[in-house]
């Protein structure tokens, strides 16, 4: 399996991205959102994060015009990195490209 997966992706005429990455630290799965900020982002982000039990240990918010930045280290509910396929590819669906489009 392949520890960093990246997407790139078209949402409302914008590219967005989404980085999952297990290599970056030992104990913690990183977990990148760039996006067009809308009214109720960040939440929706935190609610697939929570819906999915997975505990943030430290996050970056930042906000830059029309364009959010969030970096989430988070670890599942045992308190490792997120490995789980299922859960991974939960956060791609939910949070990355659309698989219908």
């Amino acid at each position: 399996m392949d520890d960093c997966l990246s997407y790139s992706y078209h949402m409302d005429d914008e590219i967005a991205r989404l980085l999952i990455d297990n290599d970056v630290y030992k104990n913690v799965t990183v977990i990148k959102v760039d996006r067009a900020n809308k009214h109720g982002i960040l939440l929706e982000v935190v609610q697939v994060l929570t819906d999915l039990n997975l505990t943030t240990k430290k996050a970056y918010i930042s906000s830059d015009g029309g364009w959010f930045m969030d970096v989430f280290n988070d670890t599942n509910q045992d308190g490792n990195k997120v490995t789980d396929e299922i859960v991974l590819d939960y956060i791609r669906k939910s949070l990355g490209p659309d698989e219908s489009s």
